[in-house]
């Protein structure tokens, strides 16, 4: 499915039609040589307005990102300043709503007045690079906007003062960039980007965890006292457009017969954990998975910062909110709070973004009174769930623990320079050895990581918990598996794997499971363009 361009993106190139400017238009001067550099890769991000340039530097061979941006002589620079001052100080007086339609419609009305007022007439093209420079101010981010637009960028990572801004590159991995921020910049970036958020921070309040306007994660410090380089922020990008159970098969995070069983699963209401260490792909894994969800199910999610993405009607999706006043734990909402008040909303699943404490008591206590829960967890192995589920501060009872079903393990390793995520083992919880009191863990699939292949090494133990819920034979069971796995290769083949198109397919299996794959895809699809 096509992605649709961002709302920054979609005013630039509406005003560029209006001026009847071609999309070619050159706004960018002519990117500079060094003779100490070689250029190793260039492109557009937003043409005409925003290119990357990757440079490695000859004599050490670090690898930089170079944003460039609509070119400015010194004297456009200061009129584009003293337009700036002016609507800053007009846009602070006006109530401009939370909505994006009003206020890029605001924007470019106060920016065509203050032209008028100020008696400053612009050629087609520096009007469009100044509309560029405050749109990215006032609607976007300022200066990391380039880097938010760039869909080769995971992460961005900024230090402290004067210290190079960093991102995570798909192609080239952790890399610098030439952004950074003086002190009294950066204190006042990370004030705002964190006023964007619905929140505030400040040097009685300095660590603040927060969604952006597009669902990206926030994770900002302020001043000196937390972090002695400075105020920081880390940003770990939004994808409008969520990885499917396809991607994770293209990707190799994931087999098609490890993701048809977990299909099964998740139809037939068996608890699961997605664990592993920072950035395996724990969410990402955890969101695909409940594309499989029924579409008639009621869902409830719990998280800190909104992460998790469905195509789900009967969804609610609850986030904790911190205090809110001076004395301690005055208005906050844990997610522990959420998780008790979700049992008296009859939720056919409930989904917890990542359990860290307490809440993991009532999540396991949703779990024996029948209700199908899923979540994620910091941890390496299967050893390591368990001890951290029975320890503080989780302390949760081994016996409470033998009822969550199935444990999948990711892991992130680096191969020719990028970094990937794998599915290292599925296992299942099969119940406790009366005599030693262990937990019975069936590894079903594992990741053999020399021919980066998947391999199922056992018969899942689970079909037969399934078989007696439902009474249909083992037998049938696999043979369903199989018959779903092969749908999933068939979407892989026709590249079916948009977020939409790939939960219509999904709905459309379930209602008519009888159909081949060739028509479950045609009901699909005629699905999504009727609406």
């Amino acid at each position: 499915m096509e992605k649709r361009p961002t709302d920054f993106k979609k005013l630039l190139l509406e005003v560029l039609r209006e001026k009847g400017l071609p999309k070619n238009v050159k706004l960018i001067r002519s990117i500079p040589k060094n003779p100490d550099e070689e250029i190793i890769e260039e492109y557009w991000v937003f043409k005409p307005f925003i290119k990357v340039v990757i440079t490695r530097n000859l004599s050490n061979q670090e690898i930089t990102y170079k944003i460039f941006e609509p070119g400015l002589s010194e004297e456009e620079f200061k009129i584009l300043e003293e337009i700036y001052t002016t609507m800053k100080d007009l846009l602070i007086l006006r109530n401009i709503g939370v909505a994006i339609e009003e206020k890029e419609k605001v924007l470019v009305e106060a920016y065509d007045n203050i032209l008028k007022d100020l008696g400053i007439e612009l050629t087609p093209e520096l009007y469009i690079k100044y509309l560029y420079y405050l749109s990215r101010e006032f609607i976007g981010l300022g200066p990391i906007e380039p880097l938010m637009a760039d869909p080769e960028i995971e992460d961005i990572h900024c230090d402290g003062y004067d210290i190079p801004v960093f991102i995570y590159h798909r192609k080239y991995a952790n890399i610098k960039t030439a952004l950074s921020f003086d002190s009294n910049i950066l204190d006042k970036y990370v004030i705002s980007i964190v006023q964007r958020t619905g929140k505030h921070i400040s040097y009685g309040n300095p660590v603040i965890d927060a969604n952006l306007a597009d669902g990206s994660r926030l994770q900002a410090t302020f001043g000196t006292e937390i972090t002695p380089k400075g105020s920081s922020f880390t940003i770990r990008k939004f994808s409008p457009d969520p990885y499917t159970p396809v991607d994770l098969i293209t990707f190799g995070t994931y087999s098609p017969v490890e993701l048809a069983y977990l299909w099964l699963c998740v139809e037939h209401k068996l608890s699961m954990m997605v664990v592993g260490e920072t950035a395996s792909g724990k969410t990402t894994t955890l969101n695909a998975v409940m594309m499989f969800l029924p579409p008639d199910a009621k869902v409830i999610s719990i998280e800190d910062t909104r992460e998790i993405q469905l195509h789900h009607e009967n969804w609610l999706a609850e986030v904790t909110r911190e205090q809110i006043g001076f004395e301690a734990e005055e208005g906050q909402i844990t997610m522990y709070d959420l998780l008790k008040a979700s049992m008296r909303q009859r939720p056919d699943y409930i989904i917890v973004g990542e359990v860290r404490g307490e809440e993991a008591q009532v999540l396991f206590q949703a779990i024996s009174t029948g209700h199908a829960c899923y979540s994620t967890l910091h941890a390496g192995d299967v050893n390591q769930v368990i001890y951290r589920l029975e320890n503080e501060p989780l302390d949760v009872p081994r016996s409470m623990i033998q009822l969550l079903d199935v444990i999948c393990v990711q892991t992130q390793y680096r191969k020719d320079g990028f970094r990937l995520r794998r599915c290292r083992e599925i296992n299942e919880i099969l119940g406790v050895d009366l005599s030693t009191k262990d937990l019975l863990v069936n590894k079903i699939f594992e990741w053999n990581p020399r021919e980066d292949s998947h391999l199922q090494v056992y018969t899942p133990g689970k079909l037969e918990k399934i078989s007696n819920l439902t009474g249909v034979p083992v037998d049938e069971l696999s043979f369903e598996l199989e018959k779903r796995a092969k749908l999933l290769e068939y979407m892989v083949e026709h590249k079916i794997r948009g977020f939409v198109d790939v939960t219509s397919v999904i709905r459309t299996y379930y209602r008519n499971p009888g159909l081949s794959g060739m028509e479950i895809i045609e009901y699909a699809m005629e699905e999504v363009r009727s609406g």
